[in-house]
């Protein structure tokens, strides 16, 4: 996996004076030449400012930043701390001198990855010793009060205003769901509703399903010979493919002179399946909702008629996605989403495109009451990334919230709709999901009831 050099933005006009001394100090020399230190400030420095603090813990950190798996074991693989170490040195080092002019500090406090901004202490001002004071002296000195009155008023809000925005970030910290076991808070009592007997009902089991594609990789080899070791089918690379796939290898891999390409036996679940899977089993854990995670390959006809289901991954990489149990108003075509009905200000066609490096890619949440006698909720984008994205808006209650008020709008006085759908925009930079947003939301207050 290529590390990543910089951070995307998803504000683009944030010109907050924070982002931007964080820039500087990105840009400066000992920064410069280090990008996963860089990588690591911008990092922090953009989800603490956006507000989207669950990403501002070591696990997304890892994954996000120095490219592990989401997965990976905390406790045998410290390369967030260890790096946040070098990063307060680093921090310090340019405060004191390529940045010691800079009228604002940013400190990473031990215990945390959360950047706080603070005003640099003013320095203390040296009275030459043996002047006489003049009373011409004094009176300068009282023509200039005012002014360094203000000045302190300003400063003094400075510091105020600091304070309060650092107070915000640590709340909103401490409030994720995340970070936070036993009962779901307040904020998170409509998904009751959303969900309905999901993962609610005794002894009816909920599955998450992940999907299972089988994958090619592609590496590089000092022998003309495969390695008999690896498993899976190894053929050698036709050379026709160098120029197409070189730019997914390490600089190890593409300068060696033999390359291979090899199928997995194992099966594989997307990256952005796994995301989700994350996500919403947190989600879940937190609702006091127990779910099953397993993979559809093990799925039957019969295991779905005694329990319900949460899909995860488009028809493209998983099959279930694909079933047609249910009516939908969005479905998945071959290069976005068709809108069978829009309505007015809406599109027909969704289609993903990519504009200088930016993927606009769209994906579907949807809740069915299917006629089989199970619940179903989907949630899948166009592409791995694209299901990342959709799986991060369904666990943030604060977008969630949103939608969940439309849909309560277009029902009042009646039950919340069995079956709903969301359409999702989700915008990609290095196949990361970067900005979601709901373009268009189906409730359907005619539908049948949820089966019980």
């Amino acid at each position: 996996m290529k590390e990543v050099a910089s951070t995307p933005l998803t504000a683009y006009s944030l010109t907050d004076p924070r982002w931007e001394l964080a820039q500087r100090v990105a840009d400066a020399s000992n920064f410069r030449n280090c990008p996963k230190l860089r990588a690591f400030l911008l990092y922090i420095c953009e989800n603490a400012l956006l507000g989207r603090l669950e990403n501002v813990r070591e696990q997304p950190i890892g994954t996000r930043v120095f490219g592990r798996p989401v997965d990976y074991n905390l406790n045998e693989d410290n390369i967030v701390r260890v790096e946040a170490r070098e990063l307060r040195k680093r921090l310090e080092s340019y405060f004191a001198g390529e940045g010691r002019s800079e009228p604002l500090l940013i400190e990473v406090p031990k215990g945390g990855y959360v950047p706080v901004f603070k005003l640099r202490e003013t320095a203390t001002l040296e009275t030459p010793a043996a002047v006489p004071q003049a009373p011409a002296k004094l009176s300068t000195t009282r023509r200039w009060m005012p002014e360094l009155i203000l000045a302190m008023v300003i400063l003094a809000a400075a510091v105020l205003w600091l304070g309060l925005e650092n107070w915000r970030l640590r709340q909103r910290v401490d409030a994720q769901p995340s970070v936070r076991a036993g009962a779901p808070a307040d904020d998170y009592s409509f998904y009751g509703e959303i969900l309905g007997k999901l993962g609610a009902t005794p002894n009816r089991e909920t599955l998450l399903v992940v999907s299972n594609p089988k994958v090619v990789l592609y590496y590089g080899s000092a022998s003309d010979q495969p390695n008999p070791t690896l498993p899976g089918h190894t053929i050698p690379a036709p050379k026709e493919l160098k120029s197409s796939f070189d730019d997914a290898l390490n600089n190890m891999d593409r300068n060696r002179p033999f390359h291979f390409l090899r199928a997995t036996r194992e099966d594989y679940t997307g990256m952005g399946e796994a995301v989700t899977a994350y996500y919403v089993g947190r989600l879940m854990q937190s609702l006091q909702r127990p779910v099953r995670l397993t993979q559809g390959r093990f799925l039957s006809w019969d295991h779905v008629q005694k329990g319900d289901l949460i899909l995860l991954g488009g028809p493209q990489i998983n099959d279930w996605t694909s079933e047609n149990v249910v009516k939908s108003n969005f479905n998945f075509g071959d290069n976005g989403i068709e809108n069978v009905k829009p309505l007015q200000g809406e599109q027909k066609n969704y289609v993903t495109h990519a504009n200088a490096g930016v993927v606009t890619d769209y994906g579907i949440v949807r809740m069915a009451a299917s006629t089989y006698g199970f619940n179903m909720l989907l949630m899948a984008g166009c592409s791995s990334a694209g299901t990342a994205g959709v799986g991060e808006f369904f666990a943030n209650p604060e977008k969630m919230k949103s939608v969940y008020n439309r849909m309560r709008a277009a029902t009042p006085g009646k039950p919340f709709p069995a079956n709903w759908e969301i359409l999702i925009q989700v915008i990609v930079r290095d196949s990361l999901p970067v900005e979601t947003t709901a373009i268009a939301i189906r409730p359907s207050p005619g539908s049948q009831k949820r089966p019980n």
